[in-house]
């Protein structure tokens, strides 16, 4: 085959990782409590489970350990950053950049860009669009984007067996030791009400058939308009949002139907080994990897005007590459849910980790609502295997997770759920490394920034202390029950809060969650939020894989 290396610039991914929480929802359960049949989900949506987050668990906590993790497995230093994007649609403050804050926790450059990017599911591309100009341009020399989101939607209603939640990082630079971006990209936009969330409610809208067809009308248009600027390709890989699983899965079968098949027509006597059209290299080369036409193929060329035996040779040739195979990314969706603007990234993250080779080449479709759509191509740099390879890895998260009943969900969604605050002294584990992150505050707990003259609590709190949190660490005393959930001036005295299941000898891993203060009385500060540390347990299996260069636990393919 040609190489295709012209296609590509000097810039792209350096590194990326993925964090999401660890509470889900069956969704065979959830619909046996909705009175609907299980297949609806299962083979309906092609979906297992969906990723809840705990009660105080928001963007911040999870955008934080993708970040973390991204420039671990990386080796990058946070000093070396110069620009921090954050793609998110899962609002946090109506004003005050999220960015920000993750700036100041991760130690990143003070001399460096930050900003969020809000535009639905596409927010964390455009990001990336936003890199690669300003890096292209000398403004910057490496960013990192961190999307996160968590999707809501009404209780009982069609949205809800697809919400999730996860986050991803990537560092965009020049010489990238994972992968490069295209040159040029797709793009298509336009004013449409597929979806939307009102102000001030959590839970979003669509309007299900006009919704689909407007994700379908908008990749094939972003698909269409890269083939217009580079002209035909092959790609190893095609990958697309995921609002739910069963989705990128009808997108391929418009792309196959509407833009490959066309060409049959044109071809004299369908014999494979005869052929040489383009068309039949991407069949070839993407269904020995991936399939997704379905049973109604053999329908379609018959409607086109081929019959037997010809028609019978290629509809025996495409079922016997797609029977019992499956997207390989698509476990992503499957077991984490609509994950918005991490929906898209995680799942290249995915393939990196499970199926790319040296060379390949990914193509990619990030839509975004209301609507926007951008395409382009990804091409697999030699050698990526040894960042790739240091964890964690998405498999682990898949494999690591608690079970929540239905009635718990409901609980944490409706917000009658309230956060068990369990305190404990910890001790750094003997395999942390000196991993860690370093926060400052004051005698209440308040997070304030490490910058002089500035480094006090705006409400008026005395105090200034620096403390390093590890990344791993044991339980060294018993648990403390703390009835006070917004007193935080434990944290000045050694203590930690942790998870209501650690006990004492546990190994523990670092988390944040949001603080929210509902009795507070300076005015001022109503609605202003904090974040303070959490330890949560982790299965000593899973401490030595993470930020290791170890294989991962297998996990149950996709049905």
């Amino acid at each position: 085959m040609l190489s295709n290396e012209y296609l590509f610039s000097n810039i792209g991914i350096d590194s990326l990782s993925f964090f999401s929480p660890r509470t889900y929802v069956d969704l065979r359960e959830l619909a046996k409590e909705r009175n609907v049949d299980p297949n609806k989900y299962t083979k309906g949506l092609l979906s297992k489970e969906m990723r809840i987050p705990e009660v105080d668990e928001d963007v911040v906590s999870l955008g934080l350990k993708a970040g973390y993790n991204t420039l671990q497995r990386g080796d990058i230093s946070p000093k070396s950053i110069d620009a921090l994007f954050f793609g998110n649609e899962t609002i946090t403050y109506s004003v005050k950049s999220i960015s920000n804050i993750f700036a100041e926790m991760l130690e990143i450059s003070p001399n460096s860009i930050t900003q969020d990017i809000y535009n639905a599911c596409a927010g964390g591309t455009l990001a990336i669009l936003n890199s690669i100009g300003l890096i292209e341009n000398g403004i910057i020399k490496k960013a990192l984007i961190i999307s996160a989101d968590i999707s809501s939607y009404n209780i009982g209603s069609p949205g809800e067996p697809t919400q999730g939640s996860g986050a991803i990082g990537l560092v965009i630079s020049k010489n990238p030791r994972i992968a490069k971006f295209s040159k040029n990209f797709g793009k298509v936009s336009g004013n449409v009400n597929d979806f939307f969330r009102p102000v001030n409610d959590k839970n979003a809208r669509a309007f299900g058939r006009y919704s689909q067809e407007a994700y379908l009308k908008f990749q094939l248009g972003a698909y269409d308009d890269l083939i217009r600027s580079i002209g035909d390709f092959h790609a190893d890989f095609y990958t697309f949002h995921a609002p739910y699983s069963k989705l990128p899965l009808k997108c391929m079968q418009q792309i196959i139907l509407k833009r490959w098949i066309k060409h049959i027509n044109e071809l004299p006597k369908f014999e494979k080994k005869k052929i040489r059209s383009s068309i039949l290299k991407k069949l070839d080369h993407f269904l020995h990897d991936v399939t997704v036409l379905p049973e109604y193929l053999y329908l379609k060329l018959k409607e086109r005007g081929f019959s037997s035996p010809t028609l019978e040779k290629f509809s025996y040739w495409v079922n016997t590459n797609v029977k019992e195979r499956v997207l390989p990314q698509l476990n992503v969706p499957m077991h984490f849910g609509n994950m918005y603007n991490a929906s898209l990234w995680a799942q290249v993250c995915f393939l990196l980790e499970n199926h790319a080779r040296d060379n390949d080449t990914i193509y990619f479709g990030s839509y975004g609502s209301g609507a926007t759509c951008i395409s382009g191509l990804l091409k697999i740099q030699e050698g990526f295997k040894e960042i790739i390879q240091k964890g964690p890895h998405i498999n682990d998260f898949i494999n690591l997770k608690e079970r929540k009943s239905v009635q718990e969900y409901e609980s944490i969604k409706n917000g009658k759920t309230k956060p068990e605050i369990i305190l404990g002294y910890i001790v750094e584990h003997d395999q942390n490394q000196n991993r860690g992150f370093t926060l400052h505050f004051c005698d209440e707990g308040c997070l304030i920034p490490n910058i002089k003259g500035l480094d006090s609590c705006p409400k008026g709190h005395s105090g200034f202390h620096k403390r390093f949190f590890p990344l791993f660490a044991k339980l060294d005393s018993d648990p403390i029950v703390q009835t006070e959930n917004n007193n935080l001036n434990y944290l000045k005295e050694g203590l930690v809060r942790v998870a209501s299941n650690a006990i004492k000898g546990a190994s523990l891993e670092y988390e944040i969650r949001r603080v929210e203060n509902e009795n507070e009385e300076n005015i001022n500060a109503k609605g202003l939020l904090n974040w303070s540390p959490i330890y949560i347990p982790i299965p000593e299996k899973y401490l030595t894989k993470r930020y290791h260069q170890i294989q991962d636990v297998p996990i149950t393919p996709l049905e």
